[in-house]
């Protein structure tokens, strides 16, 4: 499973109110790599240089590390609970194939069906 350790730096970098010259300076990089490094999915990153950016952000790599990893798991759930049914998907493109007054018209005649099977 990939994780973006860009976006937990930047996140923590920015809570700090630090620039990413000031990253850099911090941890002994380039402001190039801390860039490329928040802006890309390019995790290509030794061990090396994501402890220098855990102490300049006062923090370890373990919890860089695991908040990315949480903060991927959280989207992935939020894509699973958002995920419209096909059938749903179906009717609303059908839907849009119409003109949008048959469109609207269809729309309200199949709410009235929907509350009239609730009673």
């Amino acid at each position: 499973m990939s994780i973006n350790l860009g976006a937990e730096i930047s996140r923590r970098r920015r809570e700090q109110k630090l620039t990413q010259e000031d990253l850099a300076e911090l941890s002994d990089l380039s402001v190039n790599f801390i860039s490329r490094l928040e802006r890309t999915k390019d995790q290509n990153i030794s061990i090396q240089k994501l402890d220098s950016i855990a102490r300049a952000l006062n923090t370890t790599t373990p919890d860089i590390v695991n908040n990315a990893y949480r903060e991927k798991q959280v989207r992935n759930s939020e894509v699973v609970q958002d995920s419209t049914p096909v059938f749903i998907k179906k009717v609303a493109n059908e839907l849009r194939k119409l003109p949008k007054e048959r469109a609207e018209k269809m729309c309200k005649a199949f709410i009235i069906l929907l509350k009239e099977a609730n009673e």
